[in-house]
């Protein structure tokens, strides 16, 4: 009776030993987390999960192109704030639903965190130094630029692979490549000394320019035309009333500017009585009430072919820009830019 206890005893110190044993082998032979390595922007090596599910950035512009790609309901919060946030929210529920917890350029950071993304693209120009605080949580960060349409495709390319959709990002580029295409056919073989000369204002007063190193200023010049501000550098410049003067724009363009100002007050404003833009009339504001189309992508490809049917009116007399606005705006938000409020 007692060696058959023992054999007993034996037989189930055994069977915990191998069930053990079985727990060890599958813990060590248990996948990890499919990843994979990108090289962001800023040229840093940043590895993220292959299968993304929540993102967030800190600059709408990569909210801007996760809608461009489908990829809006990976968002954990309204990255995309200001009118046209709002625009979003007034007709797309699910992203009305999800936590606004930026403030212009402000994020609450703590409350971000919560949220948990996985990923946060950070636009390099102006967010680089909230890299730290989002790694410090153990949240990747992917770092895209977009000043220059090479840089803004660049950025598409890089956001869809992350988000495991590259297929979308180049049906997306494609077709903002076709709208170029078509300026291209009928302002590309303007002679230099027949372009108009422009000035592009915005976003403090009419005094502040665009430099040469913005997108803004490759929109004016694939739009068949000359920025006056090209060789300035910087950002947003502050230049004098005499400097305006004597560059004498043939056309204003105001750009992101905040409602602060607009025509009437340039048409009024004393110092530009001497300016052609104002004598003949042909200061314009840069579309739109939900969003600016001087930004980087996606939006900048219809400010192209915005500026260049106001630069050319008579080159671009087929093109009806309410209907294109709506087309693109279905294509990259779901719904039309008329749906969403838009107004040119």
């Amino acid at each position: 009776m007692r060696k058959k206890s023992r054999l007993s005893l034996f037989t189930v110190m055994v069977l915990i030993l191998s069930l053990m044993l079985s727990g060890c082998a599958h813990e060590a032979t248990a996948p990890k987390e499919a990843t994979i390595t990108v090289t962001d922007q800023l040229g840093r090596t940043v590895t993220v999960p292959k299968d993304v599910t929540k993102i967030t950035g800190t600059h709408h512009f990569a909210a801007h192109i996760a809608f461009a790609l489908g990829q809006q309901d990976k968002l954990v919060d309204q990255a995309i704030y200001g009118n046209l946030g709002k625009a979003i929210s007034s007709v797309d529920p699910v992203y009305a639903a999800k936590p606004s917890i930026s403030h212009g350029m402000n994020i609450n950071m703590e409350e971000l965190f919560a949220l948990q993304p996985q990923v946060a693209f950070v636009y390099a120009s102006s967010d680089a130094s909230m890299i730290d605080q989002f790694e410090s949580v153990g949240i990747k960060v992917v770092a895209v630029k977009g000043e220059t349409f090479e840089e803004a495709f660049e950025a598409v390319r890089l956001i869809a692979k992350v988000l495991n959709c590259p297929d979308r990002g180049e049906e997306y580029l494609a077709y903002c490549q076709n709208i170029l295409e078509l300026v291209n056919e009928r302002v590309g073989s303007v002679p230099e000394d027949k372009k108009p000369r422009i000035m592009f204002a915005g976003p403090k007063s009419v005094y502040t320019v665009a430099s040469g190193d913005m997108l803004t200023t490759k929109l004016i010049e694939l739009a068949g035309a000359v920025s006056v501000s090209k060789d300035i550098k910087g950002y947003w410049t502050e230049v004098s009333p005499e400097q305006v003067a004597t560059w004498n724009p043939e056309v204003i363009i105001l750009g992101s500017s905040l409602d602060t100002y607009g025509d009437q007050q340039v048409y009024k404003n004393p110092h530009f009585q001497t300016v052609k833009a104002v004598q003949e009339k042909k200061v314009y504001s840069m579309p739109s009430n939900i969003g600016w189309w001087d930004f980087p992508a996606p939006n900048c490809v219809l400010g192209v072919l915005w500026l260049s049917k106001a630069f050319y009116p008579e080159k671009f007399a087929d093109i009806d820009m309410l209907e294109k606005a709506n087309e693109f705006y279905t294509k990259c938000y779901g719904h039309s830019f008329t749906e969403m409020g838009g107004k040119l």
